[in-house]
């Protein structure tokens, strides 16, 4: 049996298609439902559970449980530790998927051998081949992966000949696409797709979540989500909030813990206000896709909408505004996706006859291809796009690269990088390979690199002299690519080199609500980019006292749960307290590079005694990088930034970027970094590179 899966981030569904009725057909699970929660639960006994089972134990807050964790896919983080065994969002996802094959083949009596698999437009390749090793795991073969706004797509218009150009608004649990798709007698041609894997309906529950603990920190002075149990039962019910307001004006939330009782009303118009900039980031990635296909919101006839939470009124008021066109919801919301991948599942099934003479899909590339490359001038590795995002897919391409004359060098180091930017820092280094079997008398010569993008988005690479191939090896990427940020004439230590640092976030009362909260997320972020065994965090609250929240430490999981730690006001309401001299206590003794990172939106009460402590800072060789939001003294950051361009002023909506551009100067050692006895320095290994013919 050859089924479709869509693996979502809060709830997962089973399809096929009925040959029979020519139609996709949603399979129960074992409880007679159509959608599985995605959620898992490790019990203090040793048993694992799945689906229904584990939701149940989620609520009642019961075991260790592990939900949402698609956002990692594809990272090697862990995203669960139980027992002593750490638990990957991959390994958690073959669970998943062996559950739900399990509960299909028990419904339909039937072996499934065959499953495609959806997977968000936006994933890189990391996550598609980890989704694919997740689903092979199962012991089924996985001919096909599909993104999951062209699998609504699919189902929505299989059966439809009236020709149409749509903006399919795919917004899941956990995950947001947007994809411009042409129907035309019933086949389905993807014209350009965008998307945010982190942003879905579990950031509009956590909203939820946050307004009633805030309600009642500020009655009874505790915190209810600093007890696991407890905010698990209040993430798990957020979920069911989210849905009344949908239909109704209002919602009673009730919290009993430690010993206090209290019941908060949130409005519609409250919720919707409060989550407002979680629709203001979708409209970017709408307006972002449309700019770069050259289109405009004449040219689309419909809005369709997909997935759970575009339930909420809100998002079709949104859309409606925003582009004047008629909004209509997917007669199967929750499922789409699933008959979808069910309808494709059938279009590769080698029998089928009917539905594969009736329609074509035809996808397209969410990122870009490039690989590593000198600049005309020699000065920097860039990264040369080869396949431009949008391309069609399956598609190849080539570009050819020139070695100079006399470079005697028998061998070529290729490096494949997906992502948009020209710094190859800012992209995923997705494979490296060696090409070799090419003639070279040091007179110099070209070699074309070709790339071959495959339906699953995964790419393979040919390389030719004079039209000859060559030899294409594959190699494992190096543990350490800061080289790439740096200069092709310089040269690296094999040592590597060590990074501490201070994180310190202002906060005051003005940083209340979604300035903290997009801080944090700000902050994890930061912090999963730069982590590796060498590099040391710290995290430093201040507001009228200095609060050490983390010392420094290179374990990722402390790091990341002293983040969910930092409260508005726990250190008082104002900013009387500068925390340099706390970060340069904690970072002076320490050997290799030592870096200060202020977030603040004020103005501080005793500014000439913090430039007084930026200048110690300066003295012992650590570097201050000072992140402005709102009202903050531009004047004043700049004096207590230790570097040129240190001082960096942004909006709320932007401080993501803001922290990674930080990330990439850091890594690149592009931000006058000083290295104090013990370190052994910044500089980049030289070696054969690919230099581009412009």
């Amino acid at each position: 049996m050859k089924v479709g899966i869509d693996l979502g981030t809060t709830y997962s569904a089973v399809a096929r298609y009925d040959t029979k009725n020519s139609k996709p057909v949603i399979i129960p699970n074992a409880f007679g439902k159509e959608i599985t929660p995605s959620v898992i639960c490790f019990l203090d006994d040793g048993d694992i559970l799945v689906g229904e089972d584990a939701k149940d134990m989620q609520s009642n807050g019961t075991g260790v449980n592990a939900a949402a964790f698609k956002r990692n896919m594809g990272d090697g983080s862990i995203a669960v530790s139980f027992n002593g065994k750490d638990y990957t969002s991959e390994d958690l996802s073959a669970m998943l998927l062996k559950h739900l094959i399990q509960d299909a083949e028990r419904a339909t009596g039937e072996k499934v051998d065959e499953a495609v698999i959806t997977v968000p437009a936006y994933f890189n390749d990391f996550q598609r081949t980890a989704t694919i090793r997740a689903g092979e795991s199962c012991g089924v073969k996985v001919p096909k992966i599909i993104n999951e706004p062209t699998a609504a797509a699919i189902s929505y218009g299989y059966k439809h000949s009236n020709d149409k150009t749509l903006m399919v608004y795919d917004l899941g649990g956990g995950t947001f696409d947007v994809t411009i798709v042409r129907i035309s007698k019933g086949n389905i041609e993807v014209i350009g797709t965008d998307g945010n894997h982190i942003l879905g309906g579990k950031d509009w529950d956590a909203a939820i979540v946050k307004y009633v603990c805030d309600q009642f920190i500020d009655e009874y002075d505790v915190d209810p989500r600093d007890d696991l149990p407890t905010k698990n039962e209040l993430i798990v019910a957020a979920e069911g909030y989210k849905k009344t307001l949908s239909i109704a004006e209002s919602v009673t939330i009730p919290i009993n813990y430690e010993g206090y009782s209290a019941k908060y009303t949130l409005t519609r118009d409250e919720f919707e206000s409060m989550t407002e900039h979680l629709l203001e980031a979708t409209k970017e990635v709408c307006l972002n896709l449309m700019g770069d296909l050259g289109l405009a919101w004449t040219d689309i006839d419909e809005i369709l909408l997909v997935g759970g939470s575009t339930r909420m009124p809100a998002v079709a008021r949104f859309l409606r505004d925003l582009t004047g066109r008629e909004v209509i919801a997917h007669s199967d919301t929750d499922l789409a996706v699933a008959k979808g991948a069910a309808i494709v599942s059938e279009l590769y099934n080698s029998k089928a006859t009917g539905l594969r003479a009736e329609m074509t899909v035809i996808d397209v590339t969410a990122h870009s291809l490039g690989a590593l490359s000198v600049s005309p001038d020699g000065s920097k590795f860039v990264n040369e796009i080869i396949i431009k995002k949008n391309s069609k897919v399956p598609c190849t391409a080539s570009r050819q690269f020139t070695i100079k004359k006399g470079n005697m060098t028998d061998r070529i180091e290729v490096y494949t990088l997906q992502g948009e930017s020209r710094m190859p820092l800012d992209c995923n280094v997705l494979a490296k390979v060696v090409i070799t079997g090419f003639y070279n008398n040091g007179q110099g010569l070209n070699v074309d690199i070709e790339y071959n993008y495959d339906q699953n988005g995964v790419v393979n690479i040919a390389a030719y002299q004079d039209g000859e191939p060559l030899t294409v090896e594959a190699q494992p990427i190096d543990e350490d690519i800061r080289w790439m940020g740096g200069s092709p004439k310089n040269r690296r230590s094999d040592e590597c080199i060590l990074k501490n640092i201070a994180i310190c976030v202002d906060l005051s009362r003005s940083m209340d609500g979604e300035p903290i909260e997009r801080a944090k997320a700000s902050i994890r972020d930061f912090v999963n980019t730069l982590q590796n065994d060498d590099t040391y965090f710290s995290l430093i609250g201040f507001g009228d006292k200095i609060k050490v929240v983390q010392d420094l430490s290179n374990d990722p999981r402390a790091v990341l749960a002293s983040i969910d730690e930092l409260k508005v006001k726990m250190v008082g309401r104002g900013t009387d307290a500068s925390p340099l001299d706390t970060a340069r206590s904690m970072l002076g003794s320490k050997p290799g590079v030592g870096i200060i990172v202020v977030l603040t939106d004020g103005i501080w009460g005793k500014r000439d005694r913090a430039v007084e402590q930026a200048i110690g800072c300066r003295n012992d060789n650590i570097t201050i990088i000072a992140v402005g939001l709102g009202e903050a003294d531009t004047s004043f950051l700049r004096q207590i930034a230790t570097v040129d361009d240190g001082a960096l002023f942004t909006t709320i909506d932007r401080l993501g970027d803001t922290f990674g551009t930080i990330a990439t100067a850091i890594s690149s050692g592009s931000m006058g970094l000083s290295v104090r006895e013990g370190g052994t320095g910044l500089a980049v290994r030289q070696s054969t590179r690919m230099q581009s013919r412009e």
